[in-house]
């Protein structure tokens, strides 16, 4: 017993003596490599230098504000727990160099010639508890920040502009987190036949949880969780301009949509349809997640997703179920209060796939323009839906309710939906509901009832209390404005 008690003891004081010493290192583009890199005088100056050390247990390498720099880094040293391994920016304040940025992240160029492989990136992660933030990457021949077999990795505040591949992307980890990034004109390749690429990617992982992003202008998908991603969190992000879909859950369980605005483009070179961008939220189970070598179970599906209190215009299908795998079975499903504002389709739910105990509650389904229609098909194949607000009628089968609401909706914004140019062209308060709508207090409750923990189906977008009976749609009713949030994150500056 005291020979284990002894070794317990020696692991935790080697432990605590390893977070102590763990060192800041400084690189500016003007530095040199034969400096000892500890301060902002002796910096050192390029990606490659970084990437030769064996540096130790949560060590911190912080590039200077505003400095570009060629090539890539692999982070192969891991933090802990308690003091993560780090990969940020810092400026001179008063002549001290300080973590954070003051005007502009330190850029990571690819020059569109690095990677070598579509499949790689210019900036990635292979150890654990590791937090990169405030980095730019750009231009990449394939990914921009590739997170792999990690666990408990962030990636903060960073902007990744112009990759080939994915934006982001979390593969065989456990507890990653993406938050408050900035991720543009990636899967680029695409157009090229290379490999498909989105915006941010979740892969083969468990418990990654992607909060308050920005996606504009991607040619592949906004957000995606696929090939067995389980627990995913994708939370209040805004997605603007997504050619393939906004929001994507694919061969991934337990995946929890929620809060988010999702809005199409008039640039067509975004347009997945003759009209407009894909799909603004999507479930599918595609048949290359089963078929290929190294096969998913088929019980590995895009099962019990939660999909509430998100805010979605302009797309191809606000919501929509497809069934490409055919053993598909969305058993669970859940679609509480969100606002499908003048898609082509505001839902469509493919009546292949089975949906047993699933629910589509006190979602709103507004179709304004010509050649809108509010769902497609009307055999829900298991759904219940219950209390609803349908803009074309009553489209009967089985989201035929006693509850439904057909007329008197107005919301902030009643026209212009589809000739949004920008991605600053749109907030969250054109969805706003006008007083005196028919659907404020016209919900079910059930979805009240239903919360517990993580699942706060009481709250709306903004994580305010509906009333009570529920409103209807994402937002609700009341005088509070001053505590709704923006739909696009603010830049994130740690200094």
């Amino acid at each position: 017993m005291r020979s284990v008690l002894f070794s317990c003891l020696l692991a935790s004081l080697l432990l605590v003596a390893s977070a102590a010493e763990a060192a800041t290192y400084y690189v500016r583009a003007d530095g040199n490599d034969n400096g000892d890199g500890r301060s902002h005088a002796t910096a050192w100056a390029t990606l490659g230098k970084v990437s030769k050390q064996s540096l130790a247990t949560s060590d911190i390498v912080l590039f200077h504000e505003g400095d570009t720099f060629s090539g890539t880094l692999t982070v192969k040293w891991a933090g802990t727990s308690s003091q993560l391994a780090m990969v940020g920016a810092y400026y001179l304040k008063n002549g001290v160099a300080t973590r954070g940025y003051a005007t502009s992240r330190p850029v990571i160029d690819g020059g569109n010639t690095l990677p070598s492989d579509h499949y790689d990136a210019l900036l990635r992660v292979r150890a654990n508890w590791v937090r990169v933030e405030n980095i730019k990457v750009i231009n990449s021949r394939g990914r921009g920040i590739d997170v792999a077999d990690s666990q408990s990795s962030a990636v903060v505040g960073c902007s990744v502009d112009g990759a080939y591949n994915s934006g982001i992307q979390f593969l065989r980890s456990t507890s990653p987190r993406a938050e408050q990034n900035r991720v543009t004109h990636t899967g680029k390749g695409i157009k090229e036949g290379a490999p498909w690429g989105g915006g941010i990617e979740v892969q083969a992982t468990t418990g990654a949880i992607l909060q308050g992003n920005t996606v504009t202008e991607v040619y592949g998908e906004g957000i995606n969780a696929n090939g067995g991603a389980d627990g995913t969190v994708i939370e209040g992000n805004y997605v603007y301009g997504a050619r393939a879909v906004g929001i994507y859950a694919d061969a991934s369980p337990n995946t929890t949509i929620r809060r988010n605005v999702v809005v199409g483009t008039t640039n067509s070179e975004y347009w997945r349809t003759s009209r407009t961008v894909g799909a603004g939220i999507a479930l599918n189970n595609e048949s290359y997640h089963y078929e290929s070598v190294a096969a998913l179970l088929s019980s590995v599906q895009s099962q019990r997703a939660r999909v509430y209190d998100n805010l979605v215009a302009f797309t191809s299908s606000g919501f929509a179920i497809w069934g490409e795998y055919s053993l598909t079975s969305l058993d669970g499903l859940l679609v509480f209060n969100n606002t499908f504002v003048d898609n082509e389709t505001q839902v469509t739910l493919q009546a292949s796939v089975p949906k047993p105990n699933s629910r589509f509650i006190n979602n709103i389904l507004l179709s304004l323009s010509s050649g809108t229609r509010d769902v497609s098909g009307t055999d829900l194949a298991g759904m219940t839906a219950t209390n609803n607000y349908f803009s074309n009628g009553n489209p009967g089968g089985g989201y035929t309710s006693s509850g439904n609401r057909f007329t008197g909706l107005s919301l902030a914004k009643m026209s212009g939906w589809r000739s949004i140019s920008s991605a600053d062209q749109v907030t969250w308060s054109d969805f706003e509901v006008a007083n005196g709508s028919s659907v404020i207090g016209a919900g079910d409750d059930e979805p009240l009832n239903m919360s517990s923990g993580g699942d706060t189906f009481q709250l709306d977008y903004n994580t305010t209390a509906h009333n009570e009976p529920m409103d209807m749609g994402a937002l609700r009713f009341g005088p509070n404005l001053a505590a709704k949030q923006p739909a696009a994150p603010e830049n994130l500056a740690l200094n």
